[in-house]
């Protein structure tokens, strides 16, 4: 067997290769870890439908070019394996169906070669088609057949394909070591017939140190050459896959996974739906607790075979599909819980949230109504200020002409009038008729429902009747009083014009006509207040 590699360059891609994480993938243009990788997925499957159309655009202007009339042979065989090519990885039945045509033309233009070609890339085609046993008996027949080199590395590469997509249909979760090893077998004739030189030499080599279980020495081979290739290439996948083949005979899930899912990339990007790399990951992911990203990739999954009629797939996915639906669904009951409760803590704050802005409207509603009343009791404060200092001016203006009224009698010698006058007692009189006029206007209009409110508090038999609500009664007055915090009887007696006994009659009186006597003078200080 030829090796391309020295010894010191294989050993030290077999040092790099040791380690589990998949972070040893050196190449920048790939993502370096697990997560980048699936994230990077899940971006590429965003616009998954784009690159499928891109496809069907060059598939429908193939389609136009070939129903043109008169088309020569070889420009009709060429736009039909250019159709062949375009349909392989997304609609098997169509691949089939021009490559059947493409078959028929050839032999009716005599073009053995051509046809042979074709009838040879039909194995790669066949097992997905759910033909296993005819591509089987196929391979066989043609492996008698071939003499022509190149036909040769044809049927190698076909076959190898073929092996490797029936050896994925019968081992869900181990490798079919009898489907491998025949797989492996045709790797190695084309490892036999590929130059030393040729970039695949490499993927046929380290495929061949993953059948002789060289695991290492096929880790550090397969990833050498994925650093050469980018996801345009198309053995990329082939090379990925067989990678995480390498990491699972290992043992090594996380780095199967890393690769596999770089595969299921590269199948995306291309718009390959005839892969089952979605699947695959799928089925680890969900043993991840990754219920979400399982649960659409096969979906996904089930989209692809359903598109490209690949039927035969849909057996692993069925298995699957049931047991990642369910968790799935149990996973979104969780959520929709999650949900329901945040709404409902949602909605309690926002109870709570109006019901503090209800009670701080109110006390702003209290506050500005207090702000109102302060406002006018100043206001009428202010007026009747004025007043009383107007009534004291004119006591002073009274008093100042009553003295020179004195003087002017006692000058004259009138003695006995100036006498009369005062025993008379009219100047007392009109200056408490002034006073009684002035404290009844200020102390209604301070306190303008204090007649109602006085008679709330009085039985119904008892309430005062009232002629003139301007003017207040002598009981009423000692009530004004008593409002405003007079409580001295003999001081309301002097200003009352009364005697201390009438003033005190006038009290019991009114407390006898409470409702409530023992707390008929707290009421009285309470009417007008703040509520």
């Amino acid at each position: 067997m030829r090796y391309p590699f020295s010894f010191i360059r294989v050993a030290m891609a077999i040092v790099l290769c040791m380690a589990v994480a998949p972070a040893c993938f050196a190449a920048p243009n790939f993502p370096a870890t697990l997560d980048r990788a699936l994230k990077s997925l899940d971006k590429a499957l965003e616009h998954r439908q784009e690159k499928i159309d891109s496809v069907y655009t060059i598939i429908d202007s193939l389609r136009h070019e070939l129903s043109a009339p008169g088309m020569r042979y070889d420009d009709e065989i060429v736009v039909l394996e250019q159709l062949v090519r375009s349909f392989r990885h997304l609609q098997v039945d169509s691949t089939w169906s021009y490559s059947e045509r493409a078959i028929r033309l050839a032999r009716e233009n005599g073009d053995s070669l051509r046809a042979k070609r074709l009838y040879l890339n039909q194995i790669d085609v066949m097992p997905l088609r759910g033909h296993v046993h005819e591509a089987i008996m196929r391979i066989d027949s043609c492996e008698r057949m071939m003499v022509d080199y190149d036909l040769k590395r044809v049927f190698f590469r076909n076959a190898r394909s073929a092996y490797l997509c029936i050896t994925s249909f019968y081992s869900p979760h181990e490798l079919n070591t009898k489907y491998f090893s025949r797989y492996l077998a045709y790797n190695d004739s084309l490892l036999s017939m590929t130059p030393v030189d040729s970039p695949e030499y490499r993927l046929f080599l380290g495929c061949h140190y993953l059948g002789t279980d060289q695991l290492s020495l096929s880790m550090a081979t397969l990833s050498d050459y994925l650093e050469t290739i980018n996801m345009n290439d198309p053995h990329f996948g082939d090379a990925a896959a067989n990678l995480s083949i390498a990491q699972f005979n290992r043992g090594r899930m996380e780095p199967w996974l890393y690769f596999m899912t770089l595969n299921a990339h590269f199948e995306v990007h291309n718009a390959y739906t005839d892969g089952e790399a979605l699947r695959q990951i799928s089925a680890r992911l969900y043993e991840r607790d990754d219920v979400m990203r399982a649960y659409n990739y096969l979906f996904l999954s089930q989209e692809n075979i359903a598109m490209c009629g690949t039927l035969i797939r849909s057996m692993h996915v069925a298995g699957a599909f049931p047991m990642v639906e369910n968790a799935y669904r149990l996973q979104q009951q969780r959520y929709t819980r999650i949900l329901w409760i945040m709404l409902g803590c949602l909605l309690l704050i926002c109870f709570l949230v109006f019901m503090i802005m209800r009670n701080k409207m109110n006390d702003l509603k209290r506050l500005s109504d207090l702000r109102a009343k302060l406002a006018k009791a100043n206001s009428v404060k202010e007026v009747y200020i004025a007043e009383f200092l107007s009534l004291c001016s004119v006591y002073m203006d009274k008093l100042e002409e009553f003295n020179r009224t004195v003087s002017r009698k006692i000058t004259a010698g009138q003695i006995e009038d100036l006498y009369g006058m005062v025993k008379s007692g009219r100047f007392i009189e009109e200056q408490s008729k002034l006073f009684y006029e002035v404290f009844d206007n200020a102390f209604i209009n301070i306190y303008p429902d204090f007649i109602s409110d006085v008679n709330k508090l009085l039985l119904d038999d008892k309430k005062f009747v009232i002629a003139d609500s301007k003017k207040l009664t002598p009981e009423l007055r000692i009530l004004a009083f008593m409002r405003l915090g007079l409580e001295d009887s003999a001081q309301m007696a002097r200003f009352l014009g009364l005697s201390l006994n009438t003033v005190y009659t006038y009290r019991n009186r009114l407390k006898s006509r409470a409702k409530n006597r023992d707390t008929f003078e707290r009421d009285i200080l309470n009417i007008g207040g703040v509520q």
